[in-house]
């Protein structure tokens, strides 16, 4: 039986999730869908399966299998609730899961009422090298994980920051309790239009598993994303620009010795990442939603990761004081355009 796939927005990342259709087999790409005629006109020519379409609401009165929903933020929970309830039993949302959490909390309601497997593209879910990294901390390489520090310049701090959030998430197995954050008050112009508010910040997470979260992306940063990992015994250094990762750790009888000995030397430990190929990253993720089985990157995650977000705004607005997370449902309908 052939899949009946589609994909609604058709940017640079819209046109990936295409290639990764066009790797899976017995999967058709049936229908394309964007609000700009250009976009749906190269898209129809590069997959001449496809029909075009330039209203999503269109689009879902074909038959469908499964969709990528690759819009910005506004447009995910109308767009993953009308999927659902038009009987697509399989959604990838690109992040941020939803703008706010009422509706993330819908999407989430109706794909269960429907029978809808619904999966968020926060894609390193998916590779091999951070999947590997997460059992090797597990397993005690570094110790206890004790802080992770992202840092990235360009604002879009829900954009690009939620990855990070996620994958914080993933490789610790805790989530957040707290937030502290300011967001950064410069006004650059959001690179997808006036419509959308998508700033940088800088907040401080506390987890359930007493990690430390600092993501920085402030707007006075000119620099590319970089991640550390730091454990009782160890630490990790990632910059997946340079292709670089750097673990280091006590070894032999210096692992049993106390925290407090912080002079005791870190040996290198060898790791071969392998290289990050977005169409390949989203193939894994769409084997997997098809599949049948588990879920790793599920609505419910998305949704941790939009409270993450809401919750420095919170914050900030209310003059850096800590907010609880998971949000009370106080803030359930504040509602930011999130790209």
């Amino acid at each position: 039986m052939v899949t009946r796939a589609a994909v609604i927005g058709l940017g640079r990342h819209g046109m990936r999730h295409l290639q990764a259709y066009q790797r899976l087999d017995d999967v058709e790409i049936v229908g394309v869908c964007d609000v700009r005629p250009e976009n749906v006109s190269a898209a129809v020519a590069e997959f001449p399966t496809a029909r075009g379409f330039g209203d999503w609401q269109q689009l879902l009165s074909e038959p469908l299998n499964v969709i990528s929903v690759v819009t910005n933020g506004p447009t995910h929970a109308p767009i993953t609730i009308a999927a659902a309830q038009a009987g697509v039993k399989h959604i990838l949302c690109e992040k941020p899961f939803a703008t706010s959490i009422a509706g993330g909390l819908r999407m989430i309601d109706v794909c269960n009422e429907r029978g809808t497997r619904l999966s968020v593209c926060h894609g390193r879910r998916w590779v091999s090298s951070y999947q590997q990294l997460r059992d090797l901390i597990a397993g005690g390489l570094i110790g206890k994980v004790c802080h992770f520090w992202f840092t990235c310049g360009g604002g879009l701090f829900a954009g690009n920051g939620t990855h990070f959030m996620d994958l914080a998430r993933m490789l610790s197995g805790g989530n957040p309790i707290s937030v502290t954050a300011t967001v950064d008050n410069t006004g650059t112009p959001n690179p997808r239009g006036a419509e959308f508010e998508d700033p940088g910040a800088v907040a401080v997470y506390h987890f359930d598993n007493g990690m430390r979260l600092v993501v920085d992306m402030f707007e006075d940063l000119g620099i590319p994303p970089r991640i550390e990992i730091v454990g009782s015994i160890g630490r990790i250094l990632i910059d997946e620009v340079e292709s670089r990762w750097e673990i280091t750790a006590r070894s032999g009888d210096d692992r049993e010795k106390p925290v407090g000995q912080y002079w005791l030397p870190l040996a290198p430990v060898p790791f071969e990442p392998v290289a990050l190929d977005m169409v390949e990253i989203l193939v894994g993720g769409l084997k997997e939603l098809l599949g049948g089985g588990a879920i790793t990157c599920s609505g419910a995650d998305g949704l941790t990761t939009l409270e993450m977000v809401i919750g420095a705004h919170v914050s900030s607005r209310n003059g850096g004081i800590p907010v609880r997370l998971p949000l009370s449902e106080e803030y359930h309908h504040i509602d930011i355009p999130l790209t």
